[in-house]
């Protein structure tokens, strides 16, 4: 009777044995079901995962840029009119210090617009035909000319180069704009005419500014830097 029973039990093993074995090595031709491997992820922006704190330029664009309701062209319009056979030469966006809030801090809140830029000017340097340069100043959100004189310290070799530098510059800075905004979408804050280019600086939504140095005689482009400060 005990060899019996053994016996039994021996066959019982065999068949589960044998029934484990199939399931591994058959299960119907189909792969074992696997995990699938987790998609890489991707990096955080800083340490903590959020944005850098906006250096000290661009918490004054943060500032400057949408308090000015005035545009280049319009503050560079106004300032050549008041000159006469006037050529623009330079214009750019810049806080005004002058009302008292050059000191204030913004320590407190190093991400917000520093109180400094409160008052946006557009600081214009319009030539004539001679080379006389006058310095004009246009507040940025009136419009009004705040101030217009002659540059003070020009003798005659400044005033011959600066009539030869707007001979040579046959692209006009409508052109030299237009093909910098052409490239980079933002608000355009400062143009000058720099020996034999333009130079024009755009603004970007992300308080970055991006420079593009026009050809003054050809009208392409010689030149693209961002500066992300």
């Amino acid at each position: 009777m005990n060899t019996l029973t053994r016996l039994r039990g021996l066959a019982v093993g065999l068949a589960v044995s044998s029934t484990l074995l199939a399931g591994a090595c058959g299960g119907g031709g189909h792969d074992p079901v696997t995990a699938a491997p987790a998609a890489p992820s991707s990096s955080p922006a800083g340490p903590s995962g959020g944005r850098s704190a906006p250096s000290e330029d661009q918490r004054e664009r943060m500032a400057v840029v949408p308090a000015a309701k005035v545009r280049w062209d319009q503050a560079a319009q106004t300032a050549v009119s008041g000159v006469p056979q006037g050529r623009l030469v330079e214009i750019e966006l810049t806080a005004s210090r002058s009302a008292g809030t050059g000191t204030a801090s913004s320590s407190a809140n190093p991400a917000s617009p520093s109180p400094a830029a409160a008052a946006p000017v557009w600081d214009v340097t319009v030539a004539t035909d001679d080379g006389t340069a006058h310095d004009v100043q246009v507040d940025a959100v009136t419009g009004k000319v705040t101030r217009s004189r002659v540059e003070p310290g020009q003798d005659a070799d400044d005033k011959r180069k600066l009539a030869k530098q707007l001979k040579a510059a046959t692209t006009t800075v409508q052109h030299a704009v237009r093909t910098g905004t052409g490239r980079k979408q933002g608000t355009v804050t400062a143009v000058e005419l720099d020996h034999d280019v333009w130079s024009v600086d755009i603004v970007t939504p992300d308080w970055n500014k991006t420079t593009y140095d026009i050809d003054a005689a050809k009208g392409t482009v010689v030149r693209e830097h961002v500066d992300r400060d």
